[in-house]
Formats: structure tokens, C-alpha cells, sequence
């Protein structure tokens, strides 16, 4: 496993750099070979410049775009890949991570003709029909979600990568941590994975004004030595799952994951988790079930279905047992990452090999009632865009919470958006007329619905109009009349409304002896 990055960890193409002419293409192989992207994407900038050789050239723009890829920079991504491909570069990847780019970048025609040529070179992958599928769903109107509002928090973000918030608790939502690569001071070391700092823990509380506080970074046990991050609390906000990436530059690294207790107002040392005792495998990503006893983690194992997988072990006696993978349903050859476990026991997690709208896209796990096999949805517009989508919370039991996204930029930083859906309300504009379309002066209306309402409507003298408040999931009957007039009758439901709504309805009476 190369330099594990705690933003996303993703993975670092099919090969190593095979045959490297010049001394800058060497020292760029030897940055890319221990996951120092950014520093490599310097040096195969320049061995690219430099190199007369074209098929080294096209394997340094390959890697080169491997390095924008894992920045999440779509754009520059997909041009190194094309030049690639121009050089004649033998790797047919470079079409599907091409595809993946441009789905990233919001250019779904390129990224459409990306993938069908992929497709040429290697029929029927799952992931270059997803990726088409992804590119019709991301053109069309179509979406799973609710009318959610997503805002930018100003107080969260900075101008580095801030992501992978958590609550305290389910019960305590005014304390929240999160991980940021923020570096203010100007002469500080830059990380040689991302350009940025290291990734640390902060902590966030609400004020006396009601305002979140300016994130402070936590101190010992925790440190900024190396990469730490994507933090996910127990229950009742004694226990840390984190992330922990420890570095060598002689060689490639791995991410562990590392858990700490409070107590007193202190955090103990970190103890590193070993899923079945096996100290090899890669462990990042942690989301630790409501009741304590499952943790969720992401890992590359040996094995796997592709790409990065979601594992659980379970705590036991001896220690946590051996990894479980989540199977097929969920993972796929792409990157499956960020599980969080909501206070319901709801799985979610992110993912860029299932149908979406671009880069990683949030996902829920529905478990049908009826013990049939476990559904993947996605969470739909405003929650996922074409950028990286990731590391959901929820505000205890409400439909409210925060999550991560690249969405809005160009160079790779993440941001920190809240959540929230709005109360649904529906409501009947109704009109009582004549079959000519005249209104009724006088005219009543009575309402019944399924669920209990039982009322009696006066509509106004000159318009004939009414309206009323309807609940949601429910169905109606109204009947209306007026002096000289038949009555009349109309049915209508409620259900399946996943936003505010206003029905409008026109019920007409007839005159007697007409």
C-alpha cells in the first residue's frame, strides 16, 4: 500500500512507473512510489517537459494525471490523461479514469465518449456502464432525496481542506469534531502527499450566542507529527475512533486506525485497532456502531472486490475479531469510503463505482422489512454534486446534520456544508364554481381524510375559493355544496410528497333543475 491519504485514499493506478530515463524521472518514480503526490506531480511535470522519448512521455502524463486524480483535480486529471493517450501510452485505464475525470468536472459528453471507448478496449466493465449510467443520471432531473438546504459553514472551512465532521454524541450535537489540513503559519512544512498540512483533529463547540466557536486543534495524545483524522464518537461521546497515518519516507505506509477514551476531560493514549489480530492490513475510515460494538472501516485488503471496500469487526473478549467484508452489494470495483453509522443504525458511506453524479457521492443502506436483500441509494441532489461528496453526520435523531464536498473549486480543498429539511407543508388551494367556471357564492366544503380530519370549510362570499392545511401520507375525500346547487364530490391522497406542495383543486356544482 502506498502513502495512505486520510482525505480519501484512493487509489494509485494499476502500476508502478515502469522505465524512467532522466534523473528528474527518477526522482519523480521514487515520490510516486511512496504515495508523495504532490511532490511527484513537480517532478513528472518536469521530466514531461524534458523527455524527447514519447512513450515516457505519455507514461509521465499518465501518472502525472494519477496525481491529479488522487488531488482531486478533475480537470488537470483528465487532460494528463488524454496527452497519455495521444503518446500512444499503453494502459487503457487512462479511457476510464479519463471518463471518471470529466464525470468529476461536470463534462459529461467528454466524459460519455471516455468511457465508450474504454469499453472498445475491455467490453461489458462494470465500471465504464456505471460511469455511462452515472453521466445519464447527472443530465437528467432525477433524484432520490428530499428537499434538503445545504449552506456552506463559514466557521468550519478555511482555505485548506476541512472535512469529516462528527458530533460529540447523539445526545450532545452542540460539540463537534473534525479534521482539517489548515496550516497559518506561512513557514510551516507542507505535506508532500497533498501540498498541504498534515490532517489533525479539531474540536468546534457551540457559544453562549448560540454560534459555533473557531475550531481548535486537539492536543496530546493527539498529534500533528503525522496525519490524523476522520474521527467517529460511541454513543455517549466517551470513545474516538480515528484515523492514524503514520509516515516513512523510505517507504510505502499504511493507515491504521487508533482509539482513545475520555476521561476526567482527558483522552488516553491511542491504542491501535487490529482487526483479527492482523497488523498487515490497511485500516482507516472508522464508524463505530450506536450500541459500540461494530466498527466500520475502509481497507484495500488482499481479497477485496475492488478499489478501496467497507469492513466491520466486532468487539469481542479476546480483542476485535477478524474483518468482514460488506460484500457486493455494497462494494464495488471502485472506491467505497467515509462509512458513518446514523443513531437508527443506518448505514452510510460514500463511493464513486456505484451509479452518481461525479467523484464520490453519499449513499444509504435501506434493509427492507421483509428480510430481502439490502438496497444501495443514493442520496440525491443538493446532498451529492459532480465533486467528491463525503463523510456524512446526522444531528442526533434529526433530519439535519453536516457532511464534506469539493463541490465549487478547482484545486482539491474540501469544505465542511450543514444540512437541514425544512418542515414539508402542504396545502389545498381549492375553488368551488359552476360548470362554466363562475364561483359559488356561499358554497361549503367538508374534508375527510383517513387519518382523522373531519371539517367543515366556508369559502369566501365572491371568489369561492378555500384553502386548508393537509397532512402528508394520508388520503381525503371532499364533498362541497351551496344552496340551489347538487352536490358534489372528489377524492385525492397525499402520499409520496417529498417536498412543500400546494394541490390545487377546482370542484364544480351544478345548479338544480339543470
Amino acid at each position: 500500500m502506498k502513502r495512505s491519504v486520510v482525505i480519501l485514499i484512493l487509489s494509485a493506478g494499476a502500476a508502478l512507473l515502469a522505465s524512467c530515463g532522466s534523473s528528474s524521472g527518477i526522482k519523480a518514480k521514487k515520490s510516486y512510489e511512496i504515495g508523495e503526490y504532490d511532490r511527484a506531480e513537480k517532478r513528472l511535470k518536469k521530466a514531461a517537459l524534458t523527455e524527447k522519448n514519447k512513450y515516457l512521455k505519455g507514461e509521465y502524463q499518465f501518472y502525472l494525471g494519477e496525481c491529479y486524480r488522487i488531488k482531486n483535480m478533475p480537470k488537470k486529471a483528465a487532460g494528463a490523461y488524454g496527452k497519455a493517450i495521444r503518446y500512444k501510452y499503453n494502459d487503457n485505464t487512462a479511457y476510464l479514469y479519463m471518463g471518471d475525470s470529466y464525470l468529476a468536472a461536470a463534462d459529461y459528453k467528454k466524459a460519455t465518449e471516455a468511457y465508450e471507448q474504454y469499453l472498445q478496449k475491455v467490453s461489458n466493465s462494470p465500471r465504464a456502464l456505471n460511469g455511462l449510467a452515472s453521466c445519464k443520471l447527472a443530465m437528467s432531473d432525477e433524484t432520490e432525496t428530499q428537499a434538503y438546504v445545504v449552506e456552506k459553514d463559514k466557521v468550519f472551512n478555511s482555505k485548506f481542506s476541512d472535512y469529516s465532521p462528527c458530533y460529540a454524541s447523539d445526545d450532545n450535537t452542540e460539540i463537534m469534531y473534525m479534521t482539517s489540513m489548515r496550516t497559518e503559519k506561512k513557514k510551516r512544512k507542507r505535506n508532500r502527499v497533498t501540498g498541504q498540512g498534515n490532517s489533525s483533529i479539531f474540536m468546534s463547540k457551540i457559544d453562549g450566542k448560540g454560534q459555533w466557536t473557531e475550531p481548535e486543534q486537539l492536543g496530546e495524545p493527539f498529534t500533528s507529527e503525522y496525519d490524523d483524522g476522520t474521527p467517529s464518537l460511541t454513543a455517549d461521546g466517551k470513545t474516538m475512533y480515528f484515523t492514524r497515518c503514520p509516515y516513512d519516507p523510505t517507504k510505502s505506509n499504511t493507515a491504521e486506525v487508533y482509539e482513545s477514551v475520555r476521561s476526567g476531560g482527558r483522552w488516553s493514549d491511542p491504542v491501535r485497532v487490529v482487526p483479527g489480530s492482523d497488523s498487515t492490513m490497511m485500516v482507516a475510515h472508522p464508524a463505530i456502531s450506536p450500541d459500540g460494538t461494530t466498527l466500520y472501516f475502509v481497507s484495500d485488503a488482499e481479497g477485496g472486490i475492488g478499489g478501496k471496500d467497507i469492513y466491520r469487526t466486532t468487539r469481542t473478549d479476546s480483542g476485535w475479531s477478524k474483518a468482514e467484508n460488506m460484500g457486493g452489494i455494497i462494494n464495488t470495483k471502485g472506491d467505497e469510503m467515509f462509512p458513518y453509522v446514523a443513531s437508527d443504525g443506518t448505514l452510510y458511506f460514500s463511493s464513486n463505482g456505484h451509479v452518481g453524479y461525479g467523484g464520490l457521492d453519499i449513499y444509504r443502506v435501506d434493509i427492507p422489512a421483509d428480510g430481502t436483500n439490502p438496497r444501495v441509494v443514493n442520496m440525491g441532489r443538493p446532498l451529492n454534486s459532480n465533486a467528491n461528496d463525503f463523510g456524512i453526520c446526522f444531528k442526533g435523531k434529526e433530519a439535519a446534520g453536516m457532511f464534506s464536498s469539493s463541490r465549487g473549486g478547482t484545486k482539491g480543498i474540501d469544505d465542511i456544508y450543514t444540512f437541514y429539511l425544512p418542515p414539508i407543508e402542504v396545502t389545498l388551494n381549492g375553488k368551488v364554481t359552476t360548470p362554466d367556471g363562475k364561483p359559488v357564492a356561499g358554497a361549503y366544503v367538508r374534508i375527510v381524510s383517513k387519518s382523522g380530519v373531519n371539517e367543515r370549510i366556508n369559502t369566501l362570499s365572491a371568489e369561492g375559493t378555500f384553502d386548508l392545511k393537509l397532512e402528508r401520507d394520508t388520503e381525503y375525500i371532499m364533498m362541497a355544496g351551496a344552496p340551489g346547487y347538487f352536490n358534489t364530490k372528489l377524492t385525492f391522497d397525499t402520499y409520496d410528497i417529498k417536498a412543500s406542495k400546494v394541490i390545487e383543486e377546482q370542484m364544480q356544482l351544478r345548479p338544480v333543475g339543470q
